[in-house]
């Protein structure tokens, strides 16, 4: 029987990668929400994110 070393595929661990996730989701759900908040007010949404 051979013990098989698993390497991981980067070098992040987990649960920063659990973080970064999450922090996706919620900024995605505010750019949702601030174009839903401009359309009703009739606001013309240019929002543009910066990375």
């Amino acid at each position: 029987m051979q013990n098989y070393i698993r390497e991981p595929g980067t070098n992040i661990s987990e649960s920063v990668l659990f973080l970064l996730r999450g922090a996706k989701k919620r900024r995605s759900m505010a750019v949702a929400k601030a174009k839903m908040i401009q359309g009703q007010l009739g606001v013309v949404p240019r929002l543009v994110a910066v990375k």
